[in-house]
């Protein structure tokens, strides 16, 4: 499954789809077939396809991860390109359809009426059906940067997919009634990184509730800077490829991405199981099976992901709370010490235990009563990883009865 960062990567790649632009920079488009692979990403993807419009400027590519050797279209992420401010089909279309709310552009001639055509919004649905097409049973989710993460959000919602991209103005002003309903019914679905102080990505509210607003300013607004807030270099990611950003910790963006992801899944088993249903007006004994399980295995998983980044978390506080004491009894000691400058060390750790104050019952008794919690806290995790264990072989066990199906399906 694609990270965040790999999503930030495929945003910045589609920019290099341009041929246009390519010539300009002296350098080769990207193209159908180009290999993407690098330290940011994940794993290594190919390049699917790509749509260069030179009629109304809009970039999009399809990518698939790389396993053994081959494209795995079983996961397709489709990306596709922000503004080029030196393209003016990109500014008329930022002005037509993400102010305007029309997704066709009228393109000005010198010796007559405007000319109507398609605008961006069509030709990526276009796009978007013809990847459909060509790989029915795969689970294809969108990305994209500024006007393309506009496309992307707009794409995600009219076909019922999962998005996670940076930085786009709300689509909501050309949304269909149907996608409408669907991303209210769905919420989560639906991920925009924007900057907090990012005036572009941040143009037309959030009806779509797609919004993820954050801090990345690293030190308040600076209208100097006003543009580098909509840039995709701005958002960092750890090392497992989670957003991470003030605010927001590295638990947080698993925890997030995870029941994005989860929610995802489970959306599209149940269009899987409408979709047998429809076929031939049920599910065989065999279908329910695999629907179960795969719905149960989803569930686990997430679930899993949850107790475990719990339990690490009441772990790594316990362990905070041992080095808090030592740190109190150390401080405490060097202020004794600058009180009585001329006792001993032994006369101060005397006029401490005095008091009350020894090393024993603040470090000591804290140091046991925590390490006893870690270690009851380990064994959870412990019994707990054992039975998700048993439960997946269980469900393994169940899918293993019908390969042909799970392969037929491809889920």
């Amino acid at each position: 499954m694609a990270t965040e960062r790999d999503y930030n990567v495929f945003a910045d790649e589609a920019y290099q789809i341009d041929k246009a632009r390519a010539k300009n920079e002296d350098r080769a488009p990207l193209l159908k077939g180009d290999i993407l692979e690098g330290t940011k990403l994940s794993q290594s993807y190919i390049v699917l396809e790509v749509a260069d419009n030179n009629k109304n400027g809009m970039q999009a590519m399809a990518v698939a991860p790389i396993k053994d050797g081959i494209a795995d279209t079983s996961e397709i992420i489709i990306a596709y390109a922000g503004t080029d401010f030196d393209d003016k089909l990109d500014v008329l279309t930022d002005t037509t359809t993400i102010v305007g709310g029309d997704v066709n552009l009228s393109i000005p001639q010198w010796w007559s009426a405007p000319k109507k055509i398609d605008g961006q919004a069509i030709s990526a649905q276009k796009f978007a059906t013809s990847i459909k097409n060509s790989y029915p049973n795969a689970v294809i989710t969108t990305t994209g940067h500024s006007l393309g993460e506009y496309l992307a959000i707009y794409i995600a919602a009219e076909n019922q997919w999962k998005n996670t991209g940076f930085n786009g103005p709300d689509p909501y002003n050309i949304l269909s009634d149907d996608a409408k309903k669907w991303i209210k019914e769905n919420p989560g679905l639906l991920a925009n990184y924007r900057n907090n102080y990012d005036k572009i990505g941040n143009f037309g509210g959030n009806k779509t509730g797609a919004a993820i607003l954050l801090d990345v300013s690293k030190g308040g607004y600076n209208p100097a800077k006003s543009l580098d807030y909509h840039g995709l270099s701005t958002w960092q990611f750890d090392k497992s490829g989670n957003l991470v950003a003030p605010g927001r910790s590295s638990r947080d963006s698993r925890l997030a991405q995870m029941e994005a992801t989860t929610r995802y899944q489970l959306w599209n088993l149940s269009v899987l199981s409408n979709k047998l249903r429809k076929n031939h007006g049920g599910l065989s004994s065999s279908e329910e099976i695999f629907i179960n399980s795969r719905e149960a295995l989803i569930v686990v998983n997430g679930v899993s992901t949850m107790m475990q980044d719990g339990l690490n978390t009441v772990i790594k506080e316990y362990q905070q709370a041992i080095n808090e004491a030592e740190a109190l009894w150390k401080e405490t000691v060097e202020r004794a010490q600058g009180i009585g400058m001329d006792l001993s060390y032994e006369e101060v750790m005397g006029a401490l235990a005095s008091g009350g104050a020894t090393q024993a019952n603040i470090v000591g008794e804290t140091t046991a009563f925590y390490e006893q919690r870690i270690a009851s806290a380990k064994q959870m995790l412990e019994e707990y990883t054992t039975l998700i264990t048993e439960i997946q072989t269980s469900i393994d066990q169940q899918l293993v009865k019908d390969q042909q199906l799970a392969k037929d399906i491809q889920f």
